[in-house]
């Protein structure tokens, strides 16, 4: 990450901080490569490399991601970690040498045991200490970055150690040098490992893909890989099997389970014309089906897609962190440079060179740099595993601090499909009427849809200049026949009365709770259609919740307004405002944030986009397969009320483990770097103590999972 200190180009960064920006992704660690890529061959095709240490650790370990660079730490520090203990070892003997200095034998094996240290820990150096001195001086210049401050003590003690076995010294700190090294590889195995444990979630997604198809060619049935799957494939899925692409049944039938993809536990039984999704389960039955989309649109694909867009994301106390360590660092070198002095003036060279060391080590910032994105990371995967997608690591911070929170009634707070108590339409415009309604995406229209579905009322006429207008309903030309469907206001903008004959169907309709659309062609009204609808049953305990949580809790619609008071009074909510236009949502949500509140938005994701897009917070219901509704911030893919307080309880707790890492990495920075000040802390204790500050870190954001 890029931070400007004084005019100077700074540069910020570590395994454990990464800049994040769009370009090819790393084949092996997935970050986005800003450069030019290193390109080699894997499996007989060219794969793009941020770096050949990336390459190295795909060829040595075979995994790809946090979990192959997790391993790969592993197995350097394992080395790193035998090495330097015979390092120490021997160390010890050299201790000891002085007590006698003047016997001849005594010298020359003391002078051999040096040689053998030094032989020892320079593989430690270049195995464990190159990389980081790589990443301290990458891009042709210095970098004032948490490996700099490593660098600068191991290395430091490391040439001062060899200068000594050269000319015969006595001042040996391989032993230090060393143990740095393996402190910090051992604490970023520890970091590494966390974040792949925090990003299982797409793993499993990944898994969720069968590796190869059964499919129909030229009347054989063929293996194939799942890359080699095209449009217009006929795919043999037989039960146990899981879908290996979205497609169309065209033949069979079978229950399938799609509890990942729409949050539904009951297997929902599909049969020819269904729709199938690429990562779902066919339980039983047997089908085929016609792949009619390419795989870069298939669903798994691109939930995996939009999983990986999300963990690139920042929130802004990740930005706050950013900024504090482009201050931190050059504060510390300074801090080190000046402690140098001090000492070097009163205690001499080697004292001066131990206790700068020491602040250099101990104000290195990863316990602070990871404190904030791995509390996000695990939250933003658990979230996943709710059933909630929130679209980055911003969107989960804001939400902690969202403090009302508005519905919209239609198929938000009531059923997503309503009976139809009443249809007086001419039998002749059924069909029509069906047509228009199939491509609205309204919880009316979809009831109506599956009314007419079930009483074999087919849609396929030719549908044109389909038009939606939003909050009244929807028009279209259906083979050269204009369709008008919507309110009664709808109505009065087109100049259309309501026939004296449906006057009394709407007001009994009204009375009882009813809502009612009406039919016209271009001739005036011809048909009226009233629904009736329940409120979920988990509407009751998701507002009891969120006022429990303090939050303010109100109900947007445009229905009537004896619909709105039976609503108001069954869940005791104050805040209900109806008959309400989409601007009419969009001036209330923006009153609302002018008082300070974060506000949050609740609704289908479509008809209501207007409003999703206004608050701070868009919470789109239901979205299941359909997990691009740019409009909301967060989609629930399940029809849950109750996600809604789970997805706030999780927030704060995020919230709350963010600043406690923030806090005691402080704190602990402030403490640590005056011991190393006053020369009260050793080199070594002080990168074992930086361990300790990141293995607090972890442990404490490890806490997010038991929200």
């Amino acid at each position: 990450m890029e931070k400007g200190l004084k005019g100077t180009p700074v540069s910020i960064s570590c395994e454990c901080t990464s800049d994040i920006t769009q370009a090819n992704e790393c084949f092996q660690c997935g970050i986005p490569i800003t450069g030019k890529p290193v390109v080699y061959e894997v499996d007989g095709k060219l794969e793009n490399f941020c770096c050949f240490g990336c390459y190295l650790i795909y060829k040595t370990t075979g995994l790809k991601g946090d979990e192959g660079t997790a391993v790969a730490f592993l197995g350097k520090f394992g080395f790193g970690y035998f090495l330097a203990m015979l390092v120490f070892m021997l160390s010890t003997y050299l201790y000891g040498a002085h007590f006698t200095p003047d016997e001849k034998e005594a010298q020359i094996f003391t002078g051999f045991i040096k040689y053998v240290i030094l032989i020892l820990a320079t593989p430690v150096m270049l195995l464990l200490g190159v990389p980081i001195l790589r990443n301290a001086f990458s891009g042709g210049r210095i970098n004032l970055n948490t490996d700099m401050l490593i660098a600068i003590g191991a290395f430091s003690a490391y040439f001062l150690s060899v200068y000594s076995v050269l000319t015969g010294k006595s001042s040996i700190y391989f032993e230090t040098a060393t143990m740095i090294l393996v402190l910090v590889t051992f604490g970023r195995y520890i970091e590494t490992s966390s974040r792949a444990k925090a990003s299982n979630f797409i793993k499993e997604l990944l898994k969720l893909s069968p590796e190869k198809a059964t499919v129909l060619r030229d009347g054989k049935e063929l293996e194939v890989d799942i890359e080699n799957i095209k449009v217009g494939d006929l795919v043999l899925v037989k039960p146990g099997d899981k879908i290996p692409a979205d497609g169309v049944i065209i033949k069979g039938k079978g229950s399938l389970d799609e509890s990942l993809l729409t949050g539904e536990i009951k297997p929902v039984l599909k049969k020819e014309g269904d729709e199938v999704y690429t990562g779902t389960t066919n339980i039983d039955g047997s089908f085929i089906i016609k792949v009619n989309k390419p795989s870069d649109d298939w669903t798994l694909n691109r939930f995996i897609r939009i999983m990986k867009e999300i963990r690139s994301t920042k929130a802004p106390i990740n930005r706050i962190t950013d900024t504090i360590a482009a201050f931190f660092i050059p504060i510390v070198v300074i801090l080190a440079t000046g402690t140098f002095a001090y000492w070097y003036y009163y205690e001499g060279f080697e004292k001066a060179l131990i206790v700068s060391m020491s602040v250099l080590l101990i104000s290195c910032p990863c316990a602070f740099s990871i404190g904030a994105p791995l509390a996000l990371w695990i939250g933003l995967g658990e979230a996943m595993r709710e059933g909630i997608i929130i679209r980055g690591a911003d969107v989960l911070e804001k939400i902690a601090s969202v403090k009302t929170v508005f519905f919209d009634k239609t198929g938000t707070i009531t059923e997503r499909l309503m009976k139809i108590s009443k249809l007086k339409i001419p039998e002749e415009l059924l069909e029509y009427v069906c047509t228009v309604e199939k491509h609205s995406e309204h919880p009316l229209a979809r009831s109506f849809v599956h009314f007419c579905k079930e009483k074999g009322i087919r849609a396929e006429k030719n549908l044109e200049e389909f038009k939606v207008h939003f909050g009244l309903g929807v028009e279209g030309r259906v083979d050269g026949k204009r369709i008008f469907v919507g309110s009664k206001n709808f109505m009065k903008e087109l100049g259309f009365n309501v026939p004296d004959e449906l006057l009394d169907l709407e007001k009994k309709a009204e009375e009882n709770g009813e809502v009612v659309v009406f039919v016209a062609d271009k001739n005036g009204i011809k048909g009226i259609i009233t629904f009736t609808q329940s409120i979920r049953p988990e509407a009751k305990v998701s507002i009891k919740a969120l006022k429990k949580l303090r939050i303010n809790v109100g109900i947007l619609t445009g229905d009537t307004r004896k619909f709105a008071e039976a609503v108001k009074k069954e869940l005791g909510i104050d805040f209900v405002k109806a008959e309400l236009f989409p601007e009419d949502k969009l001036k209330i949500i923006e009153d609302e944030k002018k008082k300070g509140k974060t506000v949050s938005m609740v609704g289908d994701g479509i008809n209501d986009a207007p409003a999703l897009t206004k608050a701070d917070i868009g919470i789109a219901m239901g979205c299941g397969t359909d997990l691009t509704r740019e409009s909301a911030n967060v989609s629930l893919l399940a029809d849950d009320l109750r996600k809604i307080p789970l997805l706030i309880i999780l927030a704060k707790k995020v919230r709350r483990v963010i600043y406690t890492n923030m806090f005691w990495a402080f704190i602990y920075n402030i403490i640590g770097i005056g011991l190393a000040v006053m020369g009260k802390l050793n080199p070594i204790f002080a990168a074992f103590a930086m361990v300790l500050s990141s293995a607090f870190v972890i442990a404490n954001s490890i806490r997010v999972k038991n929200w």
